[in-house]
């Protein structure tokens, strides 16, 4: 993809020339990275009822490679200094992406270390009794639209290149199963028992 097709979009903002040359300006550092890249989007809105608040302004970046999505996604009131952060962050990734592409395209297999810790025995400490009455409120609500299985190495990938804490997929046994990054740095996984 060539930085021209680049496409911008303004959500409840005005669109001006100076903040599209800015946004081109900042990717188009990393156009090396974009040469595999099938298409890419940049969506800048403005939340105009909270004004005077912080994060006024939105950024969301996504850019479909072969066989992933890279998605980034910033928020502040300084719309120039989340352009910048936003285009940082977009450019590890695809530098992330770029990294592994050997793995993509399916030269090499996808490689994991799995954690040799015994796990603990779960006892809650709390008692929940008193949430009897609580009824939990769905906020968002995500389809999944891609179910090819995946070894849990691409899984990770795609949930960095994504920018997300957890994500859901099929294995390679054709079982649901969830990676989830850890308050340590670490990676999860939760997967259903063999005899399911």
């Amino acid at each position: 993809m060539k930085i021209e097709e680049l496409q911008i979009k303004f959500m409840s903002m005005d669109s001006t020339q100076a903040i599209k040359d800015y946004v081109f300006q900042k990717v188009g550092k990393h156009e090396n990275l974009l040469e595999k890249a099938i298409k890419g989007e940049v969506v800048l809105k403005e939340r105009v009822q909270r004004r005077g608040v912080d994060k006024d302004f939105r950024i969301d970046i996504n850019i479909s490679m072969p066989k992933s999505l890279i998605i980034v996604q910033e928020a502040g009131e300084d719309l120039y200094a989340i352009i910048d952060k936003a285009t940082d962050t977009l450019a590890r990734r695809l530098k992330r992406y770029h990294d592994k592409l050997s793995q993509w395209e399916g030269e090499e297999p996808w490689k994991i270390t799995h954690a040799q810790e015994a796990l603990a025995e779960f006892e809650p400490e709390e008692n929940f009794d008193e949430y009897a009455d609580y009824t939990p409120k769905i906020a968002v609500h995500k389809k999944i639209e891609d179910l090819h299985p995946r070894d849990y190495a691409e899984a990770i990938e795609e949930m960095e290149l994504k920018g997300f804490n957890q994500f859901l997929f099929k294995n390679k046994k054709g079982q649901f199963s969830m990676i989830y990054k850890r308050d340590d740095g670490s990676y999860g996984l939760v997967e259903p028992a063999d005899e399911l």
